[in-house]
């Protein structure tokens, strides 16, 4: 038979084993492309910062270790500056804890990004864009989160071809937009030397291909959240030991996955798709919000 003593330290050690092992909530948006309200349309009545607002907020409620993160390309893609103002103070409202900046951030040109954006307490991050003395955009170049005992470093990359058409259009935002691969590799050298990094997100808007690229080419990349391609993932993808995932387009789905982590390591995950459906209750601060 077992002895008491030793029926105590298995108790002990199992009990340590659970302190080590933590479960990270990430809710994830891409791509929203300036859709505010539900469509409501029998084909696919999916969406809406209305219903997003709704879930989120009951989701914390449950689940307070929970990161929510954006891709990019929220605002519109033909620079709707009056529909976009009010998504910038929608994402506001919401709390995001970071967000990357997309291509389609620019589509209303350098004066809307110096008197809205600059404004916006939305903690944004942009890794491979670089800025002259002149730009009117300054941006981090990445976000170190701090939940449940863990450092998250979080960074985002946008693709360069994308980004030089709204240049073209509106002329030289002063920005340069550098290879991805390079700027990540610095600034998480230069994150590792100043504190210790748990898990390492990457907030994409190079698009699929570009991502599964960075996959293979950069092993400390633990999570790539992507877009710009709009692919939608019932399921996250791993290419190498990096999870890969996409949730669609125009705010249809919210995309959630768990991540299992002990000793600082990630040892598991699962995701899915997460409908805004009609069923969600709306939420009447953001209705007012957009009505205004």
């Amino acid at each position: 038979m077992m002895s008491k003593r030793l029926k105590v330290c298995l108790i002990i050690v199992c009990l340590f084993k659970i302190s080590l092992s933590q479960d990270l909530h990430i809710l994830y948006s891409q791509n929203t492309n300036g859709v505010l309200l539900n469509c409501q349309c029998p084909s696919a009545p999916l969406g809406g910062m209305e219903k997003r607002a709704t879930f989120v907020s009951d989701w914390l409620k449950e689940h307070p270790n929970t990161l929510l993160l954006d891709s990019g390309d929220f605002l519109s893609f033909d620079g709707d500056e009056v529909n976009d103002v009010k998504m910038l103070r929608a994402m506001d409202a919401m709390n995001y804890s970071a967000v990357n900046i997309g291509d389609q951030e620019f589509s209303n040109g350098i004066e809307f990004i110096e008197s809205n954006m600059n404004l916006s307490s939305i903690p944004f991050v942009a890794s491979n864009l670089e800025s002259s003395d002149a730009s009117k955009l300054d941006v981090p170049q990445q976000q170190i989160l701090t939940i449940a005992g863990l450092n998250i470093l979080v960074m985002g990359v946008i693709d360069s071809e994308s980004y030089e058409f709204y240049s073209r259009i509106y002329g030289d935002f002063d920005l340069v937009v550098t290879d991805p691969i390079v700027a990540l590799k610095k600034i998480y050298a230069q994150a590792r030397s100043n504190s210790r990094i748990d898990i390492v997100i990457l907030l994409s808007n190079l698009g699929y291909d570009q991502d599964e690229q960075l996959a293979r080419e950069l092993d400390f990349i633990d999570v790539i959240i992507g877009g710009h391609s709009q692919h939608q993932f019932d399921r996250p993808l791993v290419i190498e030991k990096t999870i890969i995932t996409q949730c669609g387009k125009n705010g249809q789905y919210l995309g959630h996955f768990v991540l299992q982590i002990e000793k600082s390591i990630l040892t598991a995950h699962s995701g899915e798709l997460i409908p805004m459906e009609l069923s969600i209750s709306d939420d009447e601060a953001m209705l007012k919000l957009i009505a205004k």
